[in-house]
């Protein structure tokens, strides 16, 4: 298979694309490893903080939230947040205080030992620290009060993704997932085609694609990415035709660099087809419906 080429991108989209669509692929690799969707706002982590959010009005209480809920990760681990929360979404209010942690958070990581985190994302909360996570949580959230309540007032994705980039327990990467999650919000504008930061796995895939040997640039995947032929791919589905966006090619990107890994490897896949999670109401913000 010829893995540095366009082409082989597009139809690894398409494939996956449609094992979201509930249709079949010859892929054994697709049908039998897991792997992220094409559109991220399809996600299932996605889907769930989307929901979350627009339980907020304000801003600061979005941000906080998403801010929270990518270093944890785990819909399950944050039902049982809210669950001792007594119900309640968390808002600003909470997560920058730190007894807060102890009242809420404590009793749900000692349930959950081993499953309160879930390390898909760079989580700086926990490399190279030797204390226990609720006591570095409530060390590292209470002290990005300031810094949130600044991208709390700017409207644009590049100067909340460096806004971002500023506030402890955030790298280049989460900073970017952050501001990608505001994008879903009620009231906000699409602006998913204005920037991107690609990340690690997104120039992995990028470096894959160009044949490059190793991973591509920061540059080499920005140009990679805004030049993808998006119009070759499905448009999201229930948006009436939005093509997918610089954000959703950087997440095809981030996946086809473990699709090559698995093809390199002669992976067979686990003779076990995978099996959509449960099915839940797909929420797309209006943003992104085209009128």
């Amino acid at each position: 298979m010829k893995l540095d080429s366009v082409d082989t991108v597009v139809n690894f989209a398409k494939a996956r694309h449609r094992l979201w669509e509930g249709k079949p692929t010859k892929s054994r690799i697709l049908t039998t490893r897991k792997f992220t969707n094409v559109f991220r706002v399809l996600d299932r982590g996605s889907q769930y903080l989307l929901g979350l959010m627009d339980l907020h009005d304000d801003l600061i209480d979005r941000v906080a939230l998403s801010y929270l809920y990518r270093q944890v990760n785990r819909p399950d681990s944050f039902d049982a947040i809210i669950e001792a929360n007594e119900g309640y979404v968390p808002e600003a209010a909470d997560i920058f205080n730190p007894k807060w942690y102890d009242k809420v958070i404590a009793p749900v990581v000692a349930a959950r030992p081993g499953a309160f985190l879930n390390g898909a994302y760079i989580i700086l909360i926990k490399p190279g620290d030797s204390r226990g996570t609720v006591e570095k949580m409530k060390d590292v959230f209470p002290r990005a009060a300031n810094h949130l309540g600044h991208v709390a007032d700017v409207t644009d994705l590049a100067t909340r993704v460096l806004l971002l980039e500023e506030t402890p327990g955030i790298g280049p990467f989460l900073a970017m997932q952050i501001a990608t999650d505001l994008g879903y919000t009620r009231g906000e504008p699409d602006q998913e085609n204005s920037y991107i930061l690609a990340g690690p796995g997104s120039r992995k895939g990028v470096g894959e694609m160009l044949g490059l040997g190793k991973d591509a640039t920061q540059v080499q995947a920005q140009v990679a990415i805004n030049r993808f032929p998006v119009e070759r791919l499905p448009a999201l589905p229930y948006s009436n035709g939005r093509p997918p966006s610089l954000m959703d090619i950087q997440n095809v990107f981030c996946e086809y660099s473990k699709y090559c890994r698995m093809v390199r490897k002669g992976d067979k896949g686990t003779g076990k087809p995978y099996v959509r999670g449960e099915r839940f109401e797909t929420l797309i913000p209006a943003q992104f419906v085209r009128s």
